[in-house]
């Protein structure tokens, strides 16, 4: 799971996971595999652990036109994604299931993680 392959459609933001690099169409345009960059420290996400979650929050903008569509954390065995909207604060909690990688896709810069 923590090499899940993840496609944006550039029109209708519509996101796709897959186990495996495949050939996806959305809106009529074959989407590219968008592979994640390794965060910088100062593109990290904030991660606390609050009671049984970790509680992610940014300064990331989030604006109409740049911000984070979704945070996801992926462990050996699963997936969980948090849709974003923008003009909203990203604040999120996701369980703790174990350590994993955190995910997020930001629409002007592309696909970001970090470990946990």
């Amino acid at each position: 799971m923590k090499r899940m392959c993840f496609y944006i459609c550039p029109n209708c933001g519509n996101i796709i996971t897959a186990l495996a690099d495949t050939n996806i169409t959305c809106c009529g345009k074959k989407l590219k595999l968008l592979p994640p960059k390794k965060a910088s420290e100062n593109e990290c996400l904030i991660v606390e652990r609050v009671e049984n979650d970790f509680y992610i929050t940014t300064q990331h903008p989030m604006e109409r036109e740049h911000y984070i569509s979704f945070a996801a954390l992926l462990t050996g065995d699963s997936i969980m994604l948090r849709k974003q909207y923008p003009e909203w604060d990203l604040q999120v909690r996701i369980p703790v299931f174990s350590h994993g990688r955190l995910l997020w896709y930001c629409n002007q810069h592309g696909l970001f993680y970090q470990e946990i």
